[in-house]
């Protein structure tokens, strides 16, 4: 739901994580008011803005843009996925864009 003059923030931001290894890894990150444009970046390096992620066949975005959700799903967890992530938030229609960081570690079996 969008509100008039009401600036976009984060409902839930992405938490630091640990899974083992082979598993699954749900980074979550989810919008008020969203307008401006997402995507996830792995230690600095922006994933970009579609739901598949050329280069990373095992990292998806679920996403719902009407409810704001953009969470970054790793499938099969390896320690290449041990990062620091952050879901980002572009600036649009006098809205300011927004960063939340997480740490995902990565544990072997």
């Amino acid at each position: 739901m969008l509100l008039c003059n009401a600036q976009q923030k984060f409902r839930i931001v992405p938490r630091d994580l640990q899974v083992l290894e082979g598993t699954e890894a749900l980074l979550r990150c989810e919008i008020y008011n969203l307008v401006g444009a997402v995507q996830w970046t792995k230690d600095g390096f922006a994933l970009g803005f579609s739901h598949t992620i050329p280069g990373y066949p095992r990292y998806s975005v679920l996403a719902d843009r009407n409810l704001g959700i953009y969470n970054l799903r790793i499938s099969n967890a390896s320690i290449e996925d041990d990062a620091e992530y952050q879901c980002q938030v572009g600036p649009a229609k006098f809205n300011s864009a927004i960063r939340a960081n997480a740490r995902l570690t990565v544990i072997c079996k």
